[in-house]
Protein backbone atom coordinates (compact mmCIF):
# COMPACT_ATOMS: atom_id res chain seq x y z
CA UNK A 1 0.00 0.00 0.00
CA UNK A 2 1.21 3.50 -0.86
CA UNK A 3 0.39 6.56 1.24
CA UNK A 4 -1.48 9.30 -0.62
CA UNK A 5 -2.14 11.49 2.41
CA UNK A 6 -1.00 11.62 6.04
CA UNK A 7 -3.85 12.83 8.22
CA UNK A 8 -1.94 12.69 11.50
CA UNK A 9 0.46 10.42 13.39
CA UNK A 10 -2.24 7.78 13.72
CA UNK A 11 -4.13 7.93 10.42
CA UNK A 12 -3.15 7.76 6.74
CA UNK A 13 -4.98 7.49 3.44
CA UNK A 14 -3.52 4.83 1.16
CA UNK A 15 -4.07 3.26 -2.23
CA UNK A 16 -3.50 -0.45 -2.71
CA UNK A 17 -1.98 -2.24 -5.69
CA UNK A 18 -5.43 -2.49 -7.30
CA UNK A 19 -5.99 1.25 -7.10
CA UNK A 20 -8.51 1.10 -4.27
CA UNK A 21 -8.37 3.94 -1.74
CA UNK A 22 -8.50 3.00 1.93
CA UNK A 23 -8.02 4.65 5.29
CA UNK A 24 -5.72 3.09 7.86
CA UNK A 25 -5.79 4.00 11.53
CA UNK A 26 -3.34 2.76 14.16
CA UNK A 27 -1.01 4.04 16.85
CA UNK A 28 1.90 5.75 15.12
CA UNK A 29 1.00 4.50 11.64
CA UNK A 30 1.57 7.95 10.15
CA UNK A 31 4.53 9.00 12.29
CA UNK A 32 7.44 10.33 10.16
CA UNK A 33 5.62 9.18 7.01
CA UNK A 34 5.03 11.20 3.86
CA UNK A 35 3.07 10.91 0.64
CA UNK A 36 4.44 8.13 -1.55
CA UNK A 37 5.81 6.01 1.30
CA UNK A 38 4.84 2.37 1.34
CA UNK A 39 3.13 0.84 4.36
CA UNK A 40 2.38 -2.70 5.43
CA UNK A 41 -0.60 -2.77 7.83
CA UNK A 42 -0.33 -5.11 10.79
CA UNK A 43 -2.91 -6.54 13.17
CA UNK A 44 -2.89 -3.41 15.34
CA UNK A 45 -4.09 -1.27 12.44
CA UNK A 46 -7.71 -0.77 11.48
CA UNK A 47 -8.51 -0.51 7.77
CA UNK A 48 -11.61 1.31 6.53
CA UNK A 49 -12.85 0.78 2.99
CA UNK A 50 -15.53 3.42 2.45
CA UNK A 51 -17.32 3.29 -0.89
CA UNK A 52 -19.46 6.41 -0.45
CA UNK A 53 -17.44 9.55 -1.22
CA UNK A 54 -19.45 11.74 1.14
CA UNK A 55 -19.05 9.29 4.00
CA UNK A 56 -15.33 8.92 3.21
CA UNK A 57 -14.87 12.66 3.68
CA UNK A 58 -16.74 12.54 7.00
CA UNK A 59 -14.56 9.59 8.03
CA UNK A 60 -11.39 11.51 7.20
CA UNK A 61 -12.60 14.55 9.16
CA UNK A 62 -13.52 12.30 12.08
CA UNK A 63 -10.15 10.52 12.17
CA UNK A 64 -8.30 13.83 11.76
CA UNK A 65 -10.04 15.72 14.55
CA UNK A 66 -10.87 13.19 17.27
CA UNK A 67 -8.09 11.97 19.61
CA UNK A 68 -6.92 8.48 18.73
CA UNK A 69 -7.85 6.93 22.10
CA UNK A 70 -11.50 7.85 21.49
CA UNK A 71 -11.34 6.52 17.94
CA UNK A 72 -9.96 3.23 19.25
CA UNK A 73 -12.60 3.06 21.99
CA UNK A 74 -15.46 3.75 19.55
CA UNK A 75 -14.16 1.13 17.15
CA UNK A 76 -14.28 -1.45 19.97
CA UNK A 77 -17.82 -0.36 20.84
CA UNK A 78 -18.98 -0.68 17.22
CA UNK A 79 -17.48 -4.18 16.97
CA UNK A 80 -19.34 -5.16 20.15
CA UNK A 81 -22.60 -3.70 18.81
CA UNK A 82 -22.20 -5.63 15.55
CA UNK A 83 -21.58 -8.90 17.40
CA UNK A 84 -24.67 -8.45 19.58
CA UNK A 85 -27.04 -7.17 16.87
CA UNK A 86 -26.03 -9.97 14.48
CA UNK A 87 -27.38 -8.01 11.54
CA UNK A 88 -25.98 -5.75 8.84
CA UNK A 89 -25.36 -2.21 10.06
CA UNK A 90 -24.71 0.81 7.89
CA UNK A 91 -21.01 1.65 7.63
CA UNK A 92 -21.81 5.18 8.83
CA UNK A 93 -22.25 3.95 12.43
CA UNK A 94 -18.56 4.32 13.29
CA UNK A 95 -18.48 7.90 12.01
CA UNK A 96 -21.70 9.07 13.67
CA UNK A 97 -20.93 7.32 16.95
CA UNK A 98 -17.33 8.62 17.10
CA UNK A 99 -18.57 12.13 16.52
CA UNK A 100 -21.38 11.83 19.06
CA UNK A 101 -19.23 10.32 21.83
CA UNK A 102 -16.44 12.87 21.37
CA UNK A 103 -18.81 15.84 21.55
CA UNK A 104 -20.77 14.28 24.43
CA UNK A 105 -17.51 14.05 26.38
CA UNK A 106 -16.61 17.63 25.49
CA UNK A 107 -20.06 18.83 26.59
CA UNK A 108 -19.71 16.93 29.86
CA UNK A 109 -16.35 18.55 30.54
CA UNK A 110 -17.98 21.95 29.96
CA UNK A 111 -20.82 21.09 32.33
CA UNK A 112 -23.41 20.82 29.55
CA UNK A 113 -25.78 17.83 29.54
CA UNK A 114 -28.92 17.02 27.59
CA UNK A 115 -31.90 14.89 28.55
CA UNK A 116 -33.44 12.69 25.87
CA UNK A 117 -37.18 13.28 25.41
CA UNK A 118 -37.53 9.93 23.60
CA UNK A 119 -36.17 7.76 26.42
CA UNK A 120 -39.53 6.21 27.31
CA UNK A 121 -40.28 5.45 23.66
CA UNK A 122 -36.83 3.95 23.05
CA UNK A 123 -37.08 1.88 26.23
CA UNK A 124 -40.45 0.54 25.14
CA UNK A 125 -39.74 -0.01 21.45
CA UNK A 126 -36.00 -0.69 21.18
CA UNK A 127 -34.84 -2.36 24.41
CA UNK A 128 -31.89 -4.14 22.77
CA UNK A 129 -30.50 -0.95 21.26
CA UNK A 130 -30.99 0.90 24.56
CA UNK A 131 -29.17 -1.86 26.43
CA UNK A 132 -26.26 -1.49 24.00
CA UNK A 133 -26.36 2.28 24.53
CA UNK A 134 -26.10 1.75 28.28
CA UNK A 135 -23.19 -0.64 27.70
CA UNK A 136 -21.40 2.07 25.70
CA UNK A 137 -21.95 4.65 28.45
CA UNK A 138 -20.52 2.22 31.01
CA UNK A 139 -17.50 1.44 28.80
CA UNK A 140 -16.84 5.15 28.32
CA UNK A 141 -16.80 5.57 32.09
CA UNK A 142 -14.47 2.60 32.58
CA UNK A 143 -12.01 3.73 29.89
CA UNK A 144 -12.05 7.50 30.39
CA UNK A 145 -13.34 8.03 33.92
CA UNK A 146 -16.06 10.28 32.49
CA UNK A 147 -19.64 9.53 33.57
CA UNK A 148 -22.02 10.71 30.87
CA UNK A 149 -25.67 11.51 31.53
CA UNK A 150 -27.74 8.27 31.60
CA UNK A 151 -29.87 9.59 28.74
CA UNK A 152 -26.81 9.38 26.47
CA UNK A 153 -27.65 5.66 26.28
CA UNK A 154 -30.80 6.69 24.43
CA UNK A 155 -28.92 8.95 22.03
CA UNK A 156 -26.45 6.17 21.27
CA UNK A 157 -29.36 3.76 20.79
CA UNK A 158 -30.78 6.12 18.17
CA UNK A 159 -27.51 5.95 16.23
CA UNK A 160 -27.68 2.14 16.37
CA UNK A 161 -31.30 2.14 15.18
CA UNK A 162 -30.33 4.53 12.41
CA UNK A 163 -27.48 2.25 11.29
CA UNK A 164 -29.72 -0.83 11.37
CA UNK A 165 -32.42 0.81 9.30
CA UNK A 166 -30.03 2.81 7.10
CA UNK A 167 -32.32 5.76 7.68
CA UNK A 168 -31.88 9.39 8.65
CA UNK A 169 -31.90 10.37 12.32
CA UNK A 170 -35.12 12.34 11.75
CA UNK A 171 -36.74 9.09 10.58
CA UNK A 172 -35.61 7.36 13.78
CA UNK A 173 -37.35 10.12 15.74
CA UNK A 174 -40.54 9.61 13.73
CA UNK A 175 -40.21 5.85 14.08
CA UNK A 176 -40.08 5.88 17.87
CA UNK A 177 -42.91 8.41 18.11
CA UNK A 178 -45.04 6.37 15.72
CA UNK A 179 -44.54 3.11 17.61
CA UNK A 180 -45.11 4.73 20.97
CA UNK A 181 -48.28 6.42 19.70
CA UNK A 182 -49.61 3.09 18.38
CA UNK A 183 -48.90 1.38 21.69
CA UNK A 184 -50.75 4.15 23.52
CA UNK A 185 -53.77 3.57 21.28
CA UNK A 186 -53.71 -0.16 22.03
CA UNK A 187 -53.39 0.47 25.76
CA UNK A 188 -56.38 2.85 25.75
CA UNK A 189 -58.46 0.67 23.44
CA UNK A 190 -58.21 -2.29 25.80
CA UNK A 191 -58.47 -0.08 28.92
CA UNK A 192 -54.96 -0.92 30.09
CA UNK A 193 -55.83 -4.59 30.59
CA UNK A 194 -53.16 -6.12 28.32
CA UNK A 195 -50.45 -8.17 30.00
CA UNK A 196 -47.31 -6.52 28.62
CA UNK A 197 -44.99 -9.16 30.06
CA UNK A 198 -46.07 -11.96 27.73
CA UNK A 199 -44.15 -13.20 24.70
CA UNK A 200 -47.30 -12.65 22.63
CA UNK A 201 -47.26 -8.94 23.42
CA UNK A 202 -43.56 -8.82 22.58
CA UNK A 203 -44.29 -10.41 19.19
CA UNK A 204 -47.01 -7.80 18.59
CA UNK A 205 -44.49 -5.02 19.31
CA UNK A 206 -42.02 -6.60 16.90
CA UNK A 207 -44.70 -6.68 14.22
CA UNK A 208 -45.49 -3.03 14.96
CA UNK A 209 -41.81 -2.07 14.68
CA UNK A 210 -41.49 -3.85 11.36
CA UNK A 211 -44.56 -2.02 10.09
CA UNK A 212 -43.22 1.35 11.27
CA UNK A 213 -39.85 0.65 9.68
CA UNK A 214 -41.53 -0.12 6.37
CA UNK A 215 -43.59 3.05 6.53
CA UNK A 216 -40.62 5.23 7.45
CA UNK A 217 -38.42 3.78 4.70
CA UNK A 218 -41.25 3.55 2.12
CA UNK A 219 -40.75 -0.17 1.53
CA UNK A 220 -43.53 -2.24 0.00
CA UNK A 221 -44.68 -5.47 1.66
CA UNK A 222 -46.12 -8.38 -0.34
CA UNK A 223 -49.88 -9.03 -0.19
CA UNK A 224 -50.60 -12.39 1.44
CA UNK A 225 -53.75 -12.52 3.59
CA UNK A 226 -55.89 -10.18 1.50
CA UNK A 227 -55.52 -12.47 -1.54
CA UNK A 228 -57.77 -14.99 0.21
CA UNK A 229 -61.18 -13.33 0.45
CA UNK A 230 -62.66 -16.06 2.68
CA UNK A 231 -59.73 -15.80 5.10
CA UNK A 232 -59.98 -12.01 5.11
CA UNK A 233 -63.71 -12.10 5.92
CA UNK A 234 -63.18 -14.72 8.62
CA UNK A 235 -60.56 -12.58 10.40
CA UNK A 236 -62.76 -9.48 10.30
CA UNK A 237 -65.80 -11.40 11.52
CA UNK A 238 -64.21 -13.54 14.21
CA UNK A 239 -61.80 -10.90 15.53
CA UNK A 240 -63.90 -7.79 14.91
CA UNK A 241 -62.84 -6.06 18.11
CA UNK A 242 -59.15 -6.45 17.33
CA UNK A 243 -59.71 -5.40 13.72
CA UNK A 244 -61.37 -2.22 15.03
CA UNK A 245 -58.28 -1.51 17.15
CA UNK A 246 -56.06 -2.04 14.10
CA UNK A 247 -58.26 0.43 12.19
CA UNK A 248 -57.73 2.98 14.97
CA UNK A 249 -53.98 2.57 14.50
CA UNK A 250 -54.40 2.95 10.74
CA UNK A 251 -56.36 6.19 11.18
CA UNK A 252 -53.76 7.55 13.63
CA UNK A 253 -50.83 6.89 11.28
CA UNK A 254 -52.66 8.35 8.31
CA UNK A 255 -53.66 11.49 10.22
CA UNK A 256 -50.34 12.15 11.99
CA UNK A 257 -47.79 10.79 9.51
CA UNK A 258 -49.78 10.79 6.26
CA UNK A 259 -48.77 7.18 5.61
CA UNK A 260 -51.13 4.37 4.64
CA UNK A 261 -51.41 0.86 6.07
CA UNK A 262 -52.56 -1.77 3.58
CA UNK A 263 -55.50 -4.07 4.21
CA UNK A 264 -53.08 -6.98 4.42
CA UNK A 265 -51.14 -5.24 7.19
CA UNK A 266 -54.40 -4.50 9.01
CA UNK A 267 -55.34 -8.18 8.95
CA UNK A 268 -51.91 -9.24 10.15
CA UNK A 269 -52.00 -6.70 12.97
CA UNK A 270 -55.46 -8.02 13.91
CA UNK A 271 -54.07 -11.53 14.28
CA UNK A 272 -51.15 -10.33 16.41
CA UNK A 273 -53.57 -8.39 18.62
CA UNK A 274 -55.82 -11.41 18.99
CA UNK A 275 -52.88 -13.52 20.17
CA UNK A 276 -51.60 -10.80 22.50
CA UNK A 277 -54.96 -9.90 24.01
CA UNK A 278 -56.83 -13.18 23.70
Amino acid sequence: MRIIKVLNNNTVCVIDDKGVEQIISGKGVGFSKKCGDRIVPDQTHKTYLITDSGLRKRMIDCLSEIPYEYIEMTDDLVEHIKSVMNTKLNESLFVTLSDHIWFAIQRKQQGIEFSNPLMDSIRECFPQELKLGAYCVEQIKDKTGIQLHPDEAGFIAMHIINARLSSKMSQVHDLTRMINGCLDIVDKFYSGKIDKTTSAYTRFKINLKELAQRLCTNKVTPVVLNHDEDLSMMIKSRYGRHYKCAKCIQDYILKIYEKSITEDELLLMTLYLQIAVG
